[in-house]
Formats: C-alpha cells, sequence, structure tokens
C-alpha cells in the first residue's frame, strides 16, 4: 500500500507487510502488551481455544473451593476465586509455549506435565505450580487495586467491556456445543476447584474493568512541549528519522527434489555454503561503492542492486526508488533489526557510509544518507485494500481492465455497505478486518498512523495528504502498479491529522512508564497475603471433574466481594 511496502520485503526479503507502517504498529502493540497490567486476552481467550485440550486435573471443587485462599485490601478471596488467576497465569505460560514451540524453541514450563512436578526455580524449590500461585495473588492483587480506583473514579464498566464478557461466554457455549458440555461442567473441568460460572463472570467482570479503565488512564496522560523536547534530548537515536538505500544478497540455500517428488532440505554445509557465498558477493558490492566518491555512491548503488539480488527481485530493483527508504523512525528501525539499526544510529555515521551486515537469511548492503528530526505534522487513516487479481497464466502480471473493474466494483459496494450501516471508524475497520487485502492492517481495523508525507503510494498519499482533508472524510483511489508492485483499489477512510511521529512515539513510551509507574503504585498500596488455604488453589489430586458433572454436583463458594 504504501511507498515503503516493497522496501520492508526488501528487509526480508519475503516479508507479508504491504508498508515500513506495519513494522511500527506491531511494534507499538507489543510494547503496549508487554505494559498491560492485566491479561484478560491472553488467558481467558486460552482457555476458551483450548477447552477441549487443557483439561483442569484439579483439586475436587466441592472439598476446598469456598476456602480462604488469600486477603487483598481487607477482603477475603476463596480459593474459586484464585483459581481464576491461577488458570489465567497458567494459561498465559501455556501461550508462550505454543508460541516457541512453532518456533522449535523449548521453554522450561512443558503443559504435557503436571506444574507441580517440574521446577520453575530448582534452587529455591519452587516449581510452576508455586510460580503460577504467585502470579494468580499478584493478578487478584493488581484488579482488585484498579477496580478500587475504579470506582473511586466513578468509571463503570463500558458496553464494550460488557460486550468482551458476553463474547467469552458466546466462545466457551460454542466449545460447550462442540464438546457435549454444559457450562457448569466446562467450568469443573477447565477451572476446577469450585469455580463455577458466578465466580468466573464476576472475577472476569472485575478483570475486564480494571483492564478497561488502565487504558482509559493510560490515554489520558498528556505532555508539554519541553516534557516532549527533554524526552527527544535523551533519545535522539529512537526519534530521529533516517534516509538509506538497502538491499539484500540472499544467502539461502535452495531445497531440492527427491525421485519421490519429497521436497529434501539442504545440508549444514550446504547452507553455510550458501552464506559464505552471499558475504563474498556483498563484500564485493562494498567494495565498487567504496571505490567511488560519495557523492556517486547513491548512483552506483541504484545501478549495481540489480546485479545482487535474487533474480525475482532484479526487475524491481532496476527501479531507481525501488532501494529507497526515507523518513524511517528510529524507533521503527530498532525493531527491524539490532545490527542493521545500530550501524545506522552510530553518531559517527555520515552521509555515503556503506557496509554489509549479516542476517539469518542473507547480507544486506546499506547505503547511509541522511538523519534528521522530522517535525512535520502527520495523519491517521484507515482503509481496505481490493486487490485486482492478475491473470492465471501470468501471476506476476499487470491485472487486466475487466479485472481492475471488478475489484472497482468491490471497493464501491464495501464504501456503500459502510454508508448505510453505523458510518463509523470503527464499523469501517470492522469491514477492513474482513475485506481487506492489506496484511500490515488487516486485523487492525485497517488503521494506519503518524503516516508521514511521502510514505505511502502516490494516489494515496496525494488523497490523504490532501488539505482540504476533514476527519470522516472517505474516498475511493485506483492503484495502477507506479510505484509499487500491486494493482487494486483502495477504499480510505480519514480519521485525523496527527504530531509529527516522532512526537507520537515519545508521547507513547512516556505514558507506558508512567502508567506502569501509577499502576504499580496503586498495586503496592493493596495489602495482599496468600493464607492456608492457597495451597490448595491449583493443586492436582484424583477426584477429577468429568464432563457428565451437572450443576447440582458443583458446589457454589461462598461470594468473594466484587474489588
Amino acid at each position: 500500500m504504501s511507498a515503503s511496502d516493497k522496501k520492508q520485503q526488501r528487509k526480508a526479503e519475503m516479508a507479508e507487510s504491504l508498508t515500513q507502517r506495519q513494522q511500527k504498529e506491531q511494534a507499538d502493540a507489543l510494547a503496549a502488551k508487554r505494559q498491560k497490567t492485566i491479561y484478560t486476552a491472553v488467558g481467558v481467550v486460552c482457555a476458551v481455544a483450548a477447552a477441549a485440550l487443557l483439561v483442569w486435573n484439579g483439586m475436587n471443587s466441592r472439598d476446598h473451593g469456598k476456602d480462604v485462599a488469600a486477603t487483598v485490601g481487607g477482603v477475603d478471596y476463596s480459593v474459586a476465586d484464585l483459581q481464576y488467576y491461577y488458570v489465567l497465569a497458567r494459561n498465559s505460560a501455556y501461550s508462550q509455549y505454543q508460541q516457541f514451540a512453532q518456533m522449535g524453541i523449548s521453554l522450561g514450563y512443558d503443559p504435557n506435565i503436571s506444574e507441580g512436578e517440574q521446577w520453575y526455580n530448582e534452587e529455591e524449590g519452587k516449581t510452576y505450580a508455586d510460580s503460577f500461585r504467585d502470579n494468580a495473588l499478584t493478578y487478584l492483587q493488581q484488579t482488585a487495586a484498579l477496580c478500587a480506583e475504579a470506582k473511586a473514579q466513578g468509571h463503570t464498566l463500558s458496553e464494550e467491556g460488557q460486550k468482551i464478557i458476553d463474547e467469552q461466554l458466546a466462545g466457551i457455549d460454542l466449545i460447550c456445543a462442540q464438546n457435549g458440555m454444559t457450562r457448569s461442567s466446562y467450568f469443573a473441568q477447565v477451572y476446577g476447584n469450585g469455580v463455577t460460572e458466578k465466580v468466573f463472570v464476576r472475577n472476569l467482570t472485575n478483570d475486564v474493568l480494571a483492564s478497561e479503565f488502565s487504558e482509559v488512564h493510560e490515554k489520558g496522560i498528556s505532555y508539554d512541549e519541553d516534557a516532549l523536547k527533554a524526552y527527544y534530548d535523551e533519545h535522539p537515536d529512537t526519534l530521529d528519522s533516517y534516509d538509506y538505500r538497502i538491499f539484500v544478497v540472499d544467502g539461502t540455500a535452495p531445497t531440492t527434489t527427491d525421485a519421490e517428488g519429497k521436497t529434501v532440505e539442504a545440508t549444514d554445509e550446504e547452507k553455510a555454503a550458501a552464506m559464505a557465498a552471499a558475504k563474498e558477493k556483498a563484500d564485493e558490492a562494498v567494495e565498487k561503492l567504496e571505490a567511488v566518491s560519495r557523492s556517486d555512491r547513491e548512483k552506483t548503488f541504484i545501478e549495481i542492486a540489480p546485479d545482487y539480488v535474487a533474480e525475482a527481485y532484479k526487475g524491481a530493483y532496476a527501479v531507481e526508488g525501488y532501494s529507497l527508504q526515507q523518513k524511517v523512525l528510529g524507533s521503527t528501525l530498532s525493531s527491524g533489526g539490532a545490527a542493521a539499526s545500530s550501524w545506522l544510529m552510530d553518531s559517527a555515521r555520515r552521509a555515503g557510509d556503506v557496509t554489509a551486515i549479516e542476517t539469518t537469511t542473507g547480507y544486506q548492503v546499506l547505503l547511509f544518507l541522511d538523519r534528521y528530526l522530522v517535525n512535520d505534522p502527520t495523519v491517521n487513516v484507515r482503509h481496505i485494500l481490493i486487490m485486482a487479481e492478475s491473470p492465471a497464466d501470468d501471476p506476476q502480471g499487470a491485472p487486466t481492465q475487466e479485472a481492475m473493474d471488478a475489484a472497482k466494483a468491490e471497493a464501491e459496494a464495501l464504501l456503500e455497505e459502510w454508508k448505510s450501516g453505523k458510518a463509523t471508524a470503527e464499523s469501517f475497520g470492522a469491514l477492513a478486518d474482513e475485506h481487506s487485502d492489506d496484511g500490515g492492517s488487516k486485523g487492525n481495523g485497517g488503521r494506519y498512523t503518524y503516516i508521514n508525507k511521502g510514505d505511502m503510494v502516490g494516489v494515496f498519499n496525494d488523497w490523504i495528504f490532501d488539505p482540504a482533508r476533514q476527519p470522516g472524510d472517505t474516498g475511493l483511489v485506483c492503484h495502477n502498479g507506479e510505484d509499487a508492485n500491486y494493482y487494486g483499489w483502495h477504499v480510505i477512510y480519514f480519521e485525523k491529522s496527527e504530531e509529527p511521529s516522532w512526537k507520537g512515539t515519545a508521547i507513547q513510551a512516556k505514558q507506558s512508564t508512567d502508567q506502569t509507574e501509577w499502576v504499580n503504585g496503586l498495586t503496592e498500596a493493596m495489602e495482599a497475603a496468600a493464607v492456608d488455604g492457597m495451597k490448595y488453589v491449583g493443586v492436582a489430586s484424583n477426584a477429577v471433574p468429568t464432563p457428565s458433572a451437572t450443576p447440582a454436583e458443583s458446589a457454589e463458594p461462598e461470594e468473594s466481594p466484587a474489588a
């Protein structure tokens, strides 16, 4: 979608994003997740999605669900309440296990072994069950502290918050229908230890309330110009913008096919040889660039790039602007690769400097052009990309006029559908998540923030930076592959003009830090202590509830006051 879409592909050669903006959005999202104090989404979604797999082998709920497990802020909480948070902690670990397992990385936690039978810290004599109990109490302490502050500030659960709760219960109902279970048997089997629907909903409600109040508070933190300037003075590397050129010398060894048609992976020796060959080519390219004057290096870079990239990219690199990266914020560079960012951000860097940097798949050849602070205003937009289909006999070729007309018709229909509905930013985002072909913004409501002038492809850039543009404006623009290798139509929703991107990054970073301090202060002021009943939280026994349990067979624990 943007002028930098395939530039990001060039950094990884096969990245899925259409814009460099995606890297920033992903980095921002990850940073926000790290700062969140409540893990509702991770815990509950994992519980719902894996209900048929993660069967709780917990203590018989009829024995100790009512026992007091902890006191928080002078309020007693039952074993069943702590069990809710224990499962959040366990499912968070399970989610991490899955993510790393997909990359072939083994973490300490193994969900196939009872958490009480595997060490979290053997020197301290602490098992994963002990760790999950500690985390459960911390989760509850934070939730109680935030809910208490929300009550003091007059903040109540929003309609969106209630929708989250309703959707979680609907997801549980779906799991129940698929597995012949009732809600009662679901909670007994997945949570155990007296967690009934009433206990679950009470704690989930507090959990969601705490999370949304925390988010409202963070968004409300503001800073004056002096504070932002002081932050810039402390972090110029990540807040400056950079211009440079880049191409990648492929260092992957090709796979082969055996007599049976099965793929044969390259041997370690073949992989090492491919990387060595890539290094030799990259070093050669650097030598050619260093052999000419600094003023001529950009011209030479453009000329030689097609000679060193993979065959599929030679045509693309023949276009002068293809290797160019402009106004790349330092924080985006940091999220894209430590070696390249360190080199580009070096205070000794001068225009015309060149280098070759090893990656996992080859070598990046970089030419440094400039570094500066961008104070131009930016914009926030949402969009839906409808790609035109390429000819069946030429997947890389330009689509026919008929295909372009079909893409336009689909784009027009989506815009009309939006106009006939609620016609809000959120409803536009819902359509983008369902229909957009832009992998960089689909799933994020089609949204891109802090867009600099020139970040996006020409026709898109011209529309969003039209001086007459107003919040809520919509439009259709056609892209014919002139400055990026794709064809189709954009449905655009203009949200608003925004601060320069460096200020947005500074604000977000400061908000994150200040929010963490605020939450920690509230939490530390909320006294919390485990009591004797905590020993029953997460404890396995032979009395395992089964899917055949009925509501009458599950004892309802005493109700703990809402935080």
